[in-house]
């Protein structure tokens, strides 16, 4: 089986299905970290306003909903990030003081008009 680029150039696929080079071929490769993608996430999705972001949401499902955060279980598999529009600064420090108190320590980052202003992230 091959493939070809724009110039003709021709590729094989191993077995293993990793692309094996028979000439040049140009690569763009970019690093992109977690914080980045939460940070544009933000930036896109929610521009105004108090939002608290939760990770690993799937580990700690029950405690969550029993600290008052309302989501479905549908939203919270395979530890996806979670994140909660919250009307105020001090009512998303409440929420992150409930979870502290119950034991359990998700990464937890606070932004406030798309800017981060707070993480549990010790350094």
């Amino acid at each position: 089986m091959g493939l070809t680029d724009n110039s003709g150039q021709a590729f094989k696929m191993s077995k293993k299905g990793l692309l094996e080079e028979s000439g040049s071929f140009f690569q763009e490769v970019h690093s992109v970290s977690l914080d980045d993608l939460v940070d544009i996430w933000i930036e896109s999705f929610h521009p105004y306003g108090t939002v608290l972001v939760l990770f690993d949401v799937g580990k700690h499902f029950k405690t969550l909903q029993d600290c008052g955060i309302l989501c479905s279980q549908m939203n919270s598999y395979n530890n996806k990030i979670l994140t909660i529009s919250l009307s105020s600064i001090n009512e998303a420090l409440k929420v992150m003081d409930n979870i502290s108190y119950a034991g359990i320590s998700p990464i937890m980052y606070l932004y406030d008009d798309a800017k981060q202003i707070l993480d549990n992230v010790e350094p």
